[in-house]
């Protein structure tokens, strides 16, 4: 049995249906055809490669987590960030020994920069040369997080992180997300040992301050953590996370 919906048209010229949506115009169904076709899939632990001939490209994440890794000739493994849905990267050659390669720690979907006409007369388009800044500020608070913060500091800090680029894109509810990340991923993230990571997880769960079980991470006092761990958002760039400071002065 087939249902009917009777259309009609918005101040905008665009079909409606009953229920007041706007259908889509052939020229949205071309351009979502358009990129669902120029998305790739890859699966969990497999590495992003380049272009055809090493050709290096510009990807970006559709879904998914990828790491941004090097490994070390004797198997030690350094993460320098987490690319997530919405993040640009380039890509180069497939070996990730020796040199930064993309591994993807769930099962991803990417697509070139390309075909999403993100690149402008081959120059990247605003939107693509906004995500790269974005990245670059955040490898550079890797290298602080590293250099200059506790065990308990970084593991806040970077969950904070985490949190506020994933609440961007609609997915933290009630203070809660979603972390496909095992304890050793976190602590080669980190610079410590796993035996560090557990320790410091559970007195972070002690102290009341999260709260962790079956892939999430519930964050609590969220101001308060920002000011311990030293924590500066992508949203506020003249200093420490002004949500922080205000919690802090109180």
């Amino acid at each position: 049995m087939s249902l009917a919906i009777e259309g009609e048209f918005n101040s905008r010229g665009r079909s409606t249906n009953s229920i007041g949506m706007e259908e889509a115009s052939p020229a949205d169904v071309k351009t979502a055809r358009s990129f669902w076709r120029a998305v790739e899939r890859i699966q969990l632990g497999a590495s992003i490669s380049a272009g055809p001939a090493d050709r290096e490209r510009t990807i970006v994440v559709v879904s998914g987590w990828v790491s941004e890794t090097r490994i070390l000739q004797d198997g030690r493994r350094q993460i320098f960030s987490f690319l997530l849905p919405g993040d640009v990267a380039a890509v180069g050659q497939a070996s990730n020994i020796g040199n930064r390669g993309l591994v993807a720690l769930t099962n991803v979907e990417i697509a070139d920069a390309d075909a999403l006409g993100a690149v402008e007369a081959g120059r990247p388009g605003a939107w693509l040369s906004d995500a790269a800044r974005r990245r670059e500020e955040r490898l550079f608070e890797q290298i602080v997080r590293i250099g200059r913060l506790s065990a308990r500091e970084r593991v806040v800090n970077l969950l904070l992180e985490l949190y506020d680029r994933l609440d961007a894109i609609g997915l933290v509810k009630e203070q809660t997300f979603r972390i496909p990340l095992t304890q050793e991923v976190f602590a080669d993230a980190l610079g410590l040992s796993v035996v560090h990571i557990n320790r410091t997880l559970q007195q972070l769960r002690r102290d009341g301050m999260l709260t962790m079980g079956r892939g999430t991470v519930t964050l609590h006092q969220r101001q308060k953590l920002a000011s311990f761990a030293c924590y500066q958002s992508e949203i506020h760039h003249g200093g420490f996370d002004q949500r922080a400071s205000a919690a802090k002065s109180n």
